[in-house]
Parts: C-alpha cells; sequence; structure tokens
C-alpha cells in the first residue's frame, strides 16, 4: 500500500499547486521492488525539505535562549559570584594536589614535576581564557556545551555533554575513595569495615547537601573552600619554614635537588630523554589535578550575573593555577627526596631511600604526601599530622561534593535539551524553603558514587588494602585524565569555530567590529595562538595517555586464560599494572566520544554549522542583577581575592 508525502517546495510545471509524490511502502517486502533511481531522489527530496526548514541563526540563538531561560526558571539562580569563585578554586585543590604530588616526585623529579604542573597550567589556563571569552559574549545559551552546539555542531554540543556528565560522575567515587584511604590511616584496626563507614558517611553527606539546593551547596563549597586554600597557604609556609630549618632535620635549602638529582631518568633511560618522559608522565598525570578549573565557565545557569560575575571569575584562574599548584609542587621537591620509599612504589630496578621515618604507620594514602612525610621527619607531632590528614580528608570531601553537584546540573541540561530520558526532569520543590533541586539526577549521580567500595575488599588489612585501592584509584583518574582532555579539546575546537567565524564576518563586513564592539570585549591580543596550543597539547597528551603500556613486553595482551595454560606471571611494575585493563581505562572515554558524535549525526542528520550561518545577534542577555552587600572591607577583601 502506498503513502503520499506532500513537499510544498516541488510545483508541477505550468501548475501552481504543490507535487504529490507518491512514496512507496519501506516495509522489508517493498524495499526490494523499489527503483534505487527512486530511492535516491526521495532522500534528496527530503534533505532539501529539512534544508529548508532549518532554523536560521536568529532562531537557533532564540531557541537556546529559551531553552536556557526555562531552565533557570525551573531551577532559579542561588549562586553569587562569590559562590562560584571559591567553586572554582574547590574545583582546582582536591587530592590531586595533596596527594597526587608523591606520583609525580617519583616519576619526574623535583625540577621535572616543577617544570610539568607549570607547562600544564599554561595549557589549562588558555582553556580558559579561551572559552570564557566565549561565554562572556554569551552567557545564557547553556555554557561551552550550547556553544558547541550553536556555532559547531549539534552533535559536539551532545557529545560534550554526555562527557561531561561522565567525568564528573565517575570521579565522584575516586574523591570517596581518596578520602576513605586518607582517614583510613588514622584507623588501621577497623580494616575494610572502616573504609566502608567512611565511603557511606561522605556520600550520605554529600547528597544531603545536594539535596538541600544550590544555596546551600554553595554555602558549604565556600566554607570548605575557604579551608582548602588556609590549608594550602598553610602547607606552603611550613614547608618553606621546614626547609630553611624549623625541623627536627636542620636547614634542607636545595639539597634533594643535588641528591638524588632535579630530574628522574624515567624507565632506567640515563639520558635526556629519560628525563623528558618523565615530565611528559607527569603532565599526562597534571590533568586530574587541573581537572574542574573551567568550572567557572560552565556553572552558569544558577549563576547570579553570569555575563559579568562568570569573566571575573575566569580572568583570576591563573593565579589560583600557580599559587595553588606550582607553588605546592615546589616546595614539595624542597622536602621530600624523589627516591624516598614512603612516596610509594619505586620503579623497576631503582632502589629507594627509606627516610628516618620509614618504620611508622605508612597504610594511608596521606602518608606518601610529601605534606606528611616532611611533618613525620620535622617531628613537629602527631596531632599536626593528624589534624592535616583530616584536611585532605575534607578536601576530598568536598571535592566529591561538589562532583555531585556538577554531574547533576550535567544531566538535567541534558534532559531538557530532549537528550536524556524525561525523567530526569522531574524537580522537588519546597516554596516555603525557596528549594528547588532535581532529585531524580542527584540521585542517578549519587548512585555512580557506589563505584567507591570497590576500593576495599573483604579480608584485606594493612598495605595489601591500600594497594587493591590505589589501584582502582589509579584506574579512576585515568579515565577522568581521557575525559578532561576531550571536553578541553572539544571547548578549543568551539572557541576556534566562534574566533574565526568572526573573522570571516569582518572579511564580509568591514565595519563589523564597530557594529558588533561585544564579540571584541573580552579578547587576548594574542589570540588564536593560546587555544591552538592547547588544542594541540590536550590533544597530544590524550594520544600519549597510555604510551608506557606499549614499552613492556614482559606479560602477554590477554583478558582471559585458557584452563591448561600456566599461570601468567604478574607485571612487576607498579606504576604500569597490569597491561590490558591499564589500556582500556587510558583510551575508552575516546571510542565513547566518538560515538556519541557520529551515532548523533547518523540519527539526526546534523552538520557543522559553516561560518555564513553563524549567530552574532546576542538576543537577550540577562539583565544585571543589583549586590546588596554594600562597601564593606570584608566583601572587598572577598571581591579581590576571589
Amino acid at each position: 500500500m502506498a503513502s503520499e508525502v506532500t513537499f510544498k517546495d516541488s510545483p508541477t510545471p505550468g501548475d501552481a499547486s504543490p507535487q504529490v509524490i507518491p512514496v512507496e511502502n519501506t516495509s522489508t517486502a517493498s524495499i526490494g521492488a523499489r527503483s534505487p533511481r527512486r530511492w535516491v531522489e526521495g532522500l534528496r527530496q527530503r534533505h532539501k525539505q529539512k534544508e529548508q526548514q532549518r532554523p536560521g541563526p536568529v532562531q537557533r540563538v532564540h531557541r537556546y535562549q529559551t531553552l536556557w531561560g526555562r531552565i533557570g526558571e525551573r531551577l532559579p539562580p542561588q549562586i553569587s559570584r562569590r559562590h562560584i569563585s571559591v567553586i572554582s578554586v574547590g574545583g582546582v585543590i582536591g587530592t590531586g594536589v595533596f596527594v597526587g604530588v608523591s606520583t609525580s616526585l617519583r616519576h619526574a623529579g623535583p625540577v621535572g614535576s616543577t617544570i610539568a604542573y607549570t607547562v600544564t597550567g599554561t595549557i589549562v589556563w588558555s582553556v580558559v581564557i579561551s572559552i570564557g571569552e566565549v561565554v562572556a559574549w554569551l552567557p545564557n545559551v547553556g555554557g561551552p556545551v550550547g556553544l558547541a552546539s550553536l556555532y559547531v555542531d549539534p552533535a559536539l554540543g551532545f557529545a560534550l555533554g554526555w562527557n561531561a556528565w561522565y567525568n564528573w560522575a565517575i570521579i565522584l567515587p575516586t574523591e570517596l575513595s581518596a578520602a576513605a584511604l586518607i582517614l583510613g590511616g588514622l584507623f588501621p584496626t577497623k580494616g575494610t569495615r572502616g573504609i566502608y563507614a567512611i565511603i557511606s558517611i561522605f556520600l550520605s553527606l554529600s547528597a544531603c547537601i545536594n539535596f538541600l539546593g544550590a544555596r546551600v551547596f554553595g554555602e558549604v563549597e565556600f566554607v570548605l573552600s575557604l579551608l582548602k586554600i588556609v590549608t594550602m597557604f598553610g602547607l606552603v609556609i611550613l614547608g618553606l619554614a621546614i626547609d630553611g630549618g624549623a625541623g627536627a632535620l636542620g636547614h634542607i635549602g636545595f639539597k634533594n635537588w643535588t641528591t638524588p638529582g632535579p630530574f628522574v631518568y624515567y624507565r632506567n633511560i640515563h639520558s635526556g630523554f629519560g628525563a623528558f618522559l618523565g615530565v611528559w608522565t607527569v603532565m599526562m598525570q597534571s590533568c586530574f589535578s587541573y581537572f574542574g578549573t573551567e568550572v567557572a565557565a560552565i556553572a552558569a545557569g544558577e549563576v547570579v550575573n553570569p555575563h559579568r560575575n562568570i569573566p571575573k571569575a575566569v580572568k583570576r584562574v591563573w593565579l589560583r593555577i600557580f599559587l595553588f599548584y606550582v607553588a605546592s609542587v615546589f616546595v614539595a621537591g624542597l622536602l621530600v627526596r624523589s627516591d624516598d620509599c614512603r612516596l610509594g612504589p619505586s620503579q623497576p630496578n631503582m632502589t629507594c631511600y627509606p627516610g628516618p621515618s620509614s618504620n611508622e604507620n605508612n597504610n594511608s594514602t596521606a602518608s606518601s604526601s610529601p605534606f606528611i612525610i616532611a611533618i613525620r621527619d620535622a617531628q613537629l607531632g602527631k596531632g599536626v599530622e593528624d589534624l592535616v590528614t583530616i584536611a585532605f580528608a575534607l578536601s576530598a570531601w568536598s571535592a566529591a561534593t561538589s562532583d555531585i553537584y556538577m554531574s547533576s546540573r550535567f544531566l538535567f541540561f541534558l534532559a531538557e535539551c530532549g537528550q536524556a530520558p524525561p525523567i530526569l526532569r522531574r524537580i522537588m520543590r519546597v516554596r516555603r524553603l525557596k528549594l528547588t533541586v532535581p532529585y531524580v539526577c542527584v540521585m542517578v549521580s549519587c548512585l555512580v558514587g557506589l563505584l567507591a567500595y570497590m576500593s576495599a575488599s573483604e579480608g584485606l588489612t594493612g598495605s595489601t588494602m591500600y594497594s587493591q585501592a590505589a589501584e582502582v584509584f589509579k584506574w579512576f583518574s585515568s579515565m577522568t585524565s581521557a575525559t578532561a582532555l576531550l571536553s578541553w579539546i572539544g571547548m578549543m575546537f568551539t572557541y576556534l569555530r566562534w574566533y574565526y567565524g568572526s573573522r570571516y564576518q569582518e572579511r564580509l563586513d568591514p565595519k563589523f567590529k564597530e557594529t558588533h564592539p561585544e564579540v571584541y570585549e573580552n579578547r587576548q591580543i594574542w589570540q588564536p595562538w593560546p587555544a591552538w596550543y592547547a588544542l594541540i597539547s590536550c590533544t597530544m597528551i590524550m594520544m600519549c595517555n597510555g604510551w608506557f603500556v606499549f614499552t613492556q613486553k614482559s606479560e602477554p595482551w590477554r583478558i582471559s586464560q585458557g584452563v591448561n595454560e600456566p599461570p601468567v606471571q604478574p607485571n612487576a611494575d607498579p606504576d604500569i599494572g597490569p597491561f590490558v585493563p591499564t589500556f582500556i581505562s587510558s583510551y575508552l572515554p575516546i571510542p565513547f566520544f566518538l560515538l556519541c558524535i557520529f551515532g548523533y549525526k547518523l540519527v539526526y542528520r546534523s552538520r557543522m554549522v559553516p561560518f555564513s550561518e553563524m549567530a552574532w545577534n546576542r538576543g537577550e542577555v540577562p539583565p544585571i542583577i543589583v549586590s546588596h552587600h554594600g562597601d564593606s572591607w570584608w566583601w572587598r577583601a572577598l571581591d579581590a581575592l576571589f
């Protein structure tokens, strides 16, 4: 049985009435009977109809702003610039800088680690200033996800949205595992029950805070982030004091830079190439630590005055990057030798330095932190060590709370865009308390946190429990690094399309700069080179994320083992671990990201937005809400810091 489809754009010659084209039933029985020529012609007609129905630039901006406005009505803005600035700091400071520095020192040495974190910091700074420029120009279309859909391809926006949710969701069990391992050293006799209890308590508290709404979340994160800042400043100052001779070891100075040396020859390659590999490895590892710096540019949905507050927060990120990361890595390299056994397992065929306090309890993750090792060697007392350990655990819990918030908001945005199940659009509203929470999205994000229980196995205690959980932590962090790099690559590609789109308009209209001055309001004079630098660097780091897997031949690449086969000897390299799981965790996010892009294009037939169809009319920008904090000295101080 044939059906009829009317195309209004195909009139019969000599007749003004629409042409009626018969289209046969597309059932399986009739596909073979159709003429290939008619089938191709039908595809062309449908494609032509879809092209003519495609909205113009102004309509696309209006559609995204309408969607963003609906999200703003359902989730009213409750986070001020004070909140979002401190939350962006909280995204920067976490377990990566407190605990992950130990791995960096082992792989690259004190100078190599400082160089690696500095170079990665410049990459992250380039990402933040570039995407912040676009967000400052058009803040109310959905952040980088909406901008990618508007100026590149809706398929890229879809992939960035799900990649961001996956990233923030999968890092949640990582932070919970780290918090449990850090506090586990304070209760070594509790075994796995203590680990389970700590994970349960922290996950429950984080869920409760997120169920109380954005305002409570902002205030709690503000306090916890201030605690992180105080802890970081305190550790840097304390470390400099110990290095200057305040501890039991006397004056240290730059002794650890000369013995065993400023660089570590990675994989025992005693040449400049080995030192370069160590620095390159730490650059890949530092991506996990730096992830979250761009949060100021992607949390515009519940931020008051996003077009003014978010750019201010973004512009000051560079200070936090170098103050909190480079300074802490530099000080850590002064305090502890890079070959200290307490930093973690050494590389194959390398001897390690036991240290003066190596006989003490080293079962917790915090015990491998250079700051804890320095406090212990300086004999400052058990109380100081425990206080810093608790601060590390609270930092990990704070990061876990932020992970739930960010992942739930990304999931809610995807649902509002029709790219996630409709049940995720449900919200809980308590008008008396001015409480609005996307409770289904929060619940889904919290469920991902249950993976943190993998960090403990029944019957394992002491160092065995630590190694088991640390292996899970390493796999999770490896996947997080890859997804973070994919997000940064997508942001830089979006910025470059937007940048060259504006240059295209300049060639078409010589007065474009005069008629659209807001496009250039936040543009850096050296663009687009920072964006290209970040794009190329992130791509290279992502492709080499698991390079060390391909350098070892001591273990077959097998996922399973036959019944009559001899047992495979475990890999002797503690940094690499089993080859296949390490390879999968290093590169799994890449095919997932590409599947999202090409799957969306296959279903919705989307295309890349050409320069000629890019929108340069900002539409309706949200009005500025006047702050009522006044000119008090404490408010001016916070405004200057954050």
